[in-house]
């Protein structure tokens, strides 16, 4: 009897089991959590060093061209920004996709980039002459894997394209030199039309070509060669925001009253310059961003001229500046922002479309800034975000999305990343 019961009472009790499932339930949930926080991890240095990678590649090629912008002290235009769907000039494309006219202005300059083409296209190659090239940058749209201008599996990203030196002193460097205050040029001139440039990956023999630089039409079959697919340099680019940091170009000491500098700030004192949407109230802008905003006041008959918060224009077309006209009062309060179009000088900037040559009844304004260096700022999705984005513009068989959805994205996927970059040349 008692060797019975003893074989009936070997085994677990059911608290016994109890306790056992618990801690097994808790040791499982341990392994799982941290097997799914550490997959968590792993997906998000992934997706890191894939943003990092792809704006690294932009990143770097700006700053090398930006530290080698060619500004000449000559009265002429040097660099421009011009804003997609701009009315101050002609032909300019339209927005792209769904971003924001602000977050992919088109840049244009000259520089000496150390990646510039150095040899001629051909078999029979010699050494290109001269170091100063036309660059430009721009976001735009790319299918990696069907025909130019297809809507299926887009994605943003970023155009650099250069003209090789030789081409650039033969067709974009008169152009500039050849302007005057009568009839200004700028490098949208150049860009805007149909240039000889050479193409080194033609086939099956790389050539000259000549084609459009840029093309108001963003989907065309046979994009423009700033569209072309050998300039792309980064993809999933969902914004690119510039801000051109300058110092004064007036003295604040000169002898001259309409020269003189009211608030006397120190030379080497910076401010910047941004771009915005248009429309936007200026004034307002400058009240929440801690007063950025340029004021331009009488030399003489401002009450707060003293208190200003930046040097204030001559009027007239530098370098001599003409009295105001008797009774005229400011035609124009411009600001450090602009909304569709910058011109850079060596020693100031024209914020949208702002007049060059003065009027016997206009009021010439212009920043007198000397742009010192760039402050460029992009934003990139991370693979997960790409894909995402991708499949909604698949459903919808188009390069457009639901702004919400698109909104919702960049905000959940966007890796923002942001370089300084001193624009080594100018010493306007």
């Amino acid at each position: 009897m008692n060797t019975l019961l003893r074989q009936a009472r070997a085994g677990f009790t059911l608290l016994e089991v109890l306790v056992s499932t618990a801690i097994m339930v808790i040791i499982v949930l341990t392994v799982v959590t941290i097997a799914s926080d550490t997959l968590r991890v792993y997906d998000r240095a992934v997706a890191d060093l894939s943003t990092q990678s792809e704006a690294r590649g932009a990143l770097d090629a700006m700053e090398n061209d930006f530290s080698t912008a060619m500004l000449r002290a000559d009265g002429r235009c040097w660099m421009e920004i011009v804003v997609p769907g701009s009315t101050d000039v002609s032909g300019v494309p339209a927005a792209v996709g769904n971003l924001q006219t602000v977050d992919h202005p088109i840049v244009m300059l000259f520089g000496a980039p150390p990646d510039r083409p150095r040899w001629t296209p051909g078999t029979g190659r010699t050494a290109l002459r001269g170091d100063v090239c036309a660059i430009a940058y721009r976001i735009g749209q790319r299918s990696p894997f069907d025909a130019p201008g297809d809507m299926i599996q887009q994605v943003y990203g970023v155009y650099r394209t250069i003209i090789d030196s030789e081409n650039t002193f033969v067709d974009a460097l008169p152009l500039i030199l050849n302007s005057n205050i009568d009839a200004p040029k700028s490098p949208w001139d150049y860009w805007s039309g149909s240039r000889r440039f050479a193409n080194y990956s033609k086939l099956p023999t790389p050539d000259y070509e000549t084609r459009a630089l840029i093309d108001s039409n963003i989907a065309s079959m046979t994009p423009c060669w700033t569209m072309d697919e050998n300039n792309f340099i980064a993809s999933n680019v969902v914004a690119m925001n510039l801000v051109f940091w300058s110092s004064s170009s007036l003295s604040a000491t000169s002898t001259a009253p309409a020269l003189k500098d009211p608030c006397a700030r120190m030379p080497q004192t910076l401010r910047p310059v941004v771009l915005v949407a248009s429309g936007d109230d200026k004034s307002a802008l400058a009240a929440s961003k801690g007063g950025y905003l340029a004021m331009f006041k009488f030399a003489d008959g401002a009450t707060d001229i003293a208190s200003a918060p930046l040097r204030y224009a001559p009027n007239g077309a530098p370098p001599v500046p003409n009295p105001l006209p008797t009774g005229s009062g400011l035609k124009v309060q411009p600001y450090d922002y602009y909304s569709s179009r910058l011109r850079v000088y060596a020693d100031r900037m024209y914020p949208d479309n702002l007049p060059l040559k003065p009027t016997a009844t206009t009021w010439l304004p212009y920043l007198p800034y000397s742009l010192k260096a760039v402050e460029v700022s992009i934003t990139v999705l991370t693979p997960e975000g790409s894909k995402e984005l991708r499949g909604l513009q698949m459903l919808t068989n188009n390069q457009k999305v639901p702004e919400a959805d698109f909104k919702r994205i960049v905000y959940m996927h966007g890796r923002n990343y942001t370089r300084y970059i001193r624009v080594l040349s100018n010493g306007g």
